[in-house]
């Protein structure tokens, strides 16, 4: 059984903004864990494959040491030296960036100021479209089709169905900082994101591929920001975007033959110009210190000067997040970073619980007796793990250090284990996950599974969960988010919900934020903008039922006198009794699945103007009558 907090939608039976809970089925691994459970408790350092710089150690020595970002970059890339963009295989002027999300499907374009050309690579226009259309592209036989549409929705009409296997679209409208004059590049979950440059669209063998031909310089506009935070010192930005530059530039073949890089973490994040979704709305790709960083090492690269048969290269400059205090070595010599210890870094050093019950069956080689793992011996704790044997009743398994991060979803290969922790079944097991299900709408981590299977099993009160997860920020969000949803018919906007977040961890109650909904201009509006139909859409959306002519009069007049806002208004129907009535009938059938008794239901629905719904829900969450249901 599955338990979630819903708000149910307006115009329909929404109780007053109570919190009503929904039971649902799922798969019986999610609640049935009731089985003997094995577990190992991992500590570990740094967060990715910690060859070449590290950037957390970057913003370290420059932030603790004032390290240069010539000095960084020394120290990381040993065998290297500054060099010119000009010396790779790649041309600075013409990077082709590949468009990952887009394999597969038509290329939808358009630009909002100008003209659009549809160029072949031997720069004939094929064809010239207006602003304001959107062009498609997609892989016809051997060729290319191209389509128009008023939108990106389409429907679109074709122009020509035989073009050649590669074209380029490019905005004749000047380029610059003005998103009206770059490329707008729409995606298939509604977002679009802005480039410069031309946007290929590439036939390879019958598979669609998009790509944006941009300069290096450009390109690194939209990969700082995305790669390491603005805010950094200005040294430690200047490495990051030589490290860019240079890794950009020396080429990477799994793209071959028609882009050098792609826009992912395969390769580098890549966020073009602008962006805009649902979820951030119209932001800019860049930012002005990151562009400064740009421009400040602009043409610089790392040229290898080893004595070897690369040298003269542009280096292949990896990076990592953090390197957890000592580099991996591979194409760079292993060093100390003693610049990722730096305030900030949350993974410096990290510790995780591991579940191992079902890996281990699946191994089927009986009980797991131990772990022995072998070190390369670079930096503490033996450093990065090299393999490791895993020893059971029936065998032994031997995994690299890699593979190990990727069955368990560590975050590097710099880890130990501890010792295996048996955890007998629990009860609690079961509703631990309810309880997590039903204020947060998720499953519990692994930590927070054991952790709070062993603080009930060990006598804690079922009331200390129930509070604390009531209490969450995480569960703040989920009521904030679903007032947008339900009150205002519209997903959260990222202010909008910092906002409310801010108050309500200052002390605002969730019906006081409620109120705030209700008497929005924007709820009005959708009510039907005149005080009658805001009193009506309140009756129904709180109440539940039509508004009665005295009623309707009462508070028409209140609001047109000027003695109530609309929002004192929300608050009056939602304090009323019979809206905290119906919302304690409410949470007890969908909590405990039954009515509540008359003693239960007076006694509420009088606390309810002194606590919220959320406290009355963690109550009976806490009840052994919920508990026996979560089993």
């Amino acid at each position: 059984m599955s338990y979630s907090f819903v708000l149910m939608s307006v115009r329909t039976r929404l109780i007053a903004l109570a919190l009503v809970l929904v039971a649902s089925v799922v798969a019986p691994s999610a609640v049935q864990a009731q089985t003997d459970r094995e577990y190992v408790e991992v500590t570990g350092r740094g967060w990715g494959h910690g060859r070449g710089l590290g950037q957390y150690g970057a913003q370290g020595y420059a932030q603790d040491d004032g390290w240069t970002s010539a000095q960084i970059l020394d120290h990381f890339y040993g065998g290297t030296v500054a060099g010119p963009a000009s010396a790779g295989p790649v041309d600075p002027a013409a990077v082709r960036v590949e468009i990952r999300s887009q394999r597969g499907a038509g290329m939808r374009v358009n630009v909002a100021n100008g003209i659009l050309a549809i160029r072949d690579l031997n720069g004939v226009d094929l064809a010239l479209i207006s602003a304001g259309v959107t062009v498609r592209l997609s892989v016809n036989g051997a060729g290319v089709r191209l389509e128009t549409a008023s939108s990106c929705d389409g429907p679109f009409s074709e122009v020509f169905g035989g073009g050649p296997a590669t074209v380029d679209v490019v905005a004749l409208s000047g380029g610059g900082e003005d998103p009206n004059n770059l490329l707008r590049l729409c995606h298939e979950d509604g977002s679009s994101t802005w480039y410069d440059g031309a946007l290929r669209f590439v036939n390879n063998g019958g598979a669609a591929r998009t790509v944006n031909v941009t300069s290096i310089e450009s390109y690194l506009r939209g990969v700082l920001p995305a790669e390491v935070p603005a805010s950094w010192r200005a040294a430690a930005l200047e490495a990051q975007a030589v490290a860019a530059r240079s890794y950009a530039l020396a080429g990477d073949t799994r793209q071959a033959p028609y882009a050098d890089t792609c826009d992912t973490t395969l390769c580098q994040v890549y966020r073009g110009r602008f962006r805009q979704s649902v979820a951030s709305g119209f932001v800019s790709s860049t930012t002005p210190s990151t562009d400064q960083a740009v421009a400040a090492t602009a043409g610089l690269v790392r040229i290898v000067s080893n004595g070897g048969a690369s040298d003269g290269r542009i280096a292949r400059t990896e990076f990592s997040s953090s390197t957890g205090g000592h580099t991996a070595g591979g194409a760079f010599p292993a060093v100390v970073d003693e610049g990722d210890d730096v305030v900030g870094n949350p993974n410096h050093r990290w510790t995780t619980t591991v579940d191992l019950t079902s890996w281990i069956a699946a191994r089927g080689l009986g009980d797991l007796l131990g772990i022995e793992s072998e070190g390369n011996g670079l930096g503490p704790d033996g450093g990065r793990v090299v393999r490791a044997t895993f020893v059971f009743e029936e065998g032994s398994l031997v995994l690299t250090g890699n593979e190990i991060r990727q069955a368990f979803g560590l975050k590097s290969d710099w880890f130990s284990f501890g010792a295996l922790s048996f955890t007998s079944a629990s009860a609690n097991d079961a509703y631990v996950v309810a309880a997590y299900q039903l204020f947060v709408q998720r499953e519990p981590t692994i930590e927070e599974r054991v952790l709070w299977i062993r603080n009930l099993d060990g006598g804690t009160d079922r009331s200390a969960l129930t509070k604390q997860l009531a209490a969450s920020d995480e569960w703040a969000g989920v009521m904030i988010d679903e007032l947008y949803r339900t009150v205002l018919g519209r997903p959260s906007d990222v202010a909008g919900r910092s906002y409310w977040l801010d108050r309500m961890e200052r002390g605002l109650r969730f019906e006081s934020v409620a109120a705030h909904f209700y008497g929005a201009p924007e709820y009005f509006t959708g009510a039907g903008g005149t005080t009658e139909s805001f009193v009506d859409a309140l009756y129904g959306d709180i109440l539940g039922r039509p508004s009665d002519d005295a009623g309707r009069q009462f508070w028409v007049q209140r609001i047109e006198a000027g003695t109530h806002s609309r929002g004192a208004v929300a608050g009056g129907f939602y304090a009323s009794i019979e809206s905290r009535r119906d919302r304690v009938a409410g949470l007890y059938q969908q909590v405990l699945g039954r009515g509540p008794d008359q003693a239960g239901l007076d006694y509420w629905s009088n606390r309810l103007l002194s606590v919220d719904d959320v406290q009355l829900a963690a109550s009976l969450a806490a009840s052994l009558e919920f508990y026996a249901r979560s089993q």
